[in-house]
C-alpha cells in the first residue's frame, strides 16, 4: 500500500508544512521568505538548488523518483508550484522544454502526491489564457496553452483522486529588485541611465499587481485550501486598476522626477499583442491587493537609485 503522509487540516500556521517550486525566481523567492516568516517548514524542489537558510533543497532530475523523494521528505500540507519556463514568443527550439516544464513536472508532482496521501496544490496560471479580454479560453502564446494543458490534467487528480486545486492566474507582476527582462525595470534602468527606451504606440493597457500582494494571495490561497478546500477553483490575481503603457511612461517619470525619454513606435506591437487585460470580476475569498500603483513605482525607483548607488562605487 501507498505511505500516506496526510495531516490534518487546521494546522497551526507555525507547524505547516510547504513544498515550493520556482523557489528560485523572482515571486518564488518572495513567497519562499514569506513562508519562513510565517514560521513554515520548507523544502524546496527545482533544477537548481535554493541557496537558503533553513529550507531543504530537492533536485529534480526530470524523473517521478526525484520528485516523490522530494513529496515523502517534506510531507506538505500544501504543495505550492510556481516553477514554468516562460516564453512570450517560443521558437521551435524551445517547445520541448516549455512542455517539459510547465504540463510534464507538475503532472510528476500530482502523481507523487497521489501515491502519498497528499491532496493540496497552489497551481500558477496566467491571465495569458484569456488573449481576447473575456473569460473565454483563448491562448496568447504557447505558454497559456501549456498553462491551460497542465490545469485539465490537474482536473482529473481533482475529479478521480480527490484533490484539492487552486490555481492563481497571474496577471503583470511587478516589485523592487526585479532581475527578470520585463518592461518596469528596462523603463527605470534606461531612464537612470539617461538613455531613450524603444517602445512600441503604447496603447496596450496593463494590470500591474505589487509582488508582495501576489505573495500573500498565494497564503490566502493556501489558508483556503486548509481551511475550505472545494475541488478545482481558478481566481486571477490583478490589481483591478488598468494602465495604458503612455501613462505608465508619465506615472514612472513622476516617480522618478525626470523625463523618460521613450520613443513610443520605435518598434511595432508583438505578434498577439494583448491590447486589453483579462476583464473578470471573479475574486479570491480573503484576499485584496494593498499596493496602490503609485507607491509600487516609488519603492521601485528608491531601490533601483539604491542599487545603480551601490554599483557605481564598487
Amino acid at each position: 500500500m501507498p505511505l500516506n503522509t496526510a495531516r490534518p487540516k487546521n494546522v497551526p500556521p507555525h507547524q505547516r508544512r510547504a513544498l515550493l517550486t520556482g523557489a528560485t525566481g523572482y515571486v518564488g523567492g518572495w513567497l519562499l521568505a514569506e513562508l519562513l516568516r510565517g514560521g513554515w517548514s520548507v523544502h524546496t524542489l527545482g533544477r537548481r538548488a535554493c541557496d537558503h537558510p533553513g529550507v531543504v533543497t530537492h533536485l529534480y532530475d526530470g524523473g517521478i523518483a526525484s520528485v516523490s523523494c522530494a513529496v515523502e521528505a517534506a510531507a506538505p500540507d500544501v504543495v505550492f508550484h510556481l516553477a514554468s519556463a516562460v516564453a512570450i514568443d517560443h521558437t521551435a527550439d524551445g517547445v520541448a522544454e516549455i512542455l517539459a516544464a510547465n504540463i510534464t513536472f507538475p503532472t510528476l508532482i500530482l502523481e507523487a502526491m497521489a501515491s502519498l496521501g497528499c491532496r493540496s496544490f497552489v497551481n500558477t496560471g496566467t491571465s495569458w489564457q484569456h488573449f481576447d479580454g473575456t473569460d473565454t479560453y483563448s491562448p496568447t502564446n504557447l505558454y497559456a496553452a501549456t498553462k491551460q494543458a497542465f490545469e485539465d490534467v490537474a482536473r482529473y487528480y481533482v475529479e478521480a483522486k480527490a484533490f484539492n486545486v487552486l490555481t492563481l492566474r497571474l496577471f503583470d507582476v511587478y516589485g523592487p529588485a526585479d532581475p527578470r527582462r520585463k518592461l518596469l525595470p528596462y523603463l527605470v534602468g534606461a531612464a537612470l541611465r539617461n538613455e531613450p527606451v524603444v517602445l512600441s504606440p503604447g496603447l496596450q493597457t496593463l494590470d500591474l499587481v505589487h509582488v508582495s500582494d501576489v505573495t500573500s494571495a498565494f497564503l490566502a490561497a493556501a489558508e483556503r485550501l486548509l481551511t475550505s478546500a472545494r475541488g478545482m477553483e481558478v481566481f486571477p490575481v490583478r490589481s483591478g486598476e488598468v494602465v495604458s503603457v503612455r501613462d505608465l511612461v508619465d506615472r514612472i517619470a513622476t516617480a522618478l522626477g525626470m523625463t523618460v525619454d521613450a520613443k513610443f513606435g520605435g518598434r511595432p506591437y508583438r505578434d498577439r499583442e494583448v491590447m486589453k487585460p483579462w476583464d473578470t470580476h471573479a475574486t479570491l475569498p480573503g484576499w485584496s491587493p494593498k499596493v496602490d500603483l503609485d507607491s509600487g513605482l516609488r519603492q521601485l525607483v528608491t531601490v533601483a537609485r539604491q542599487q545603480a548607488s551601490d554599483d557605481d562605487t564598487v
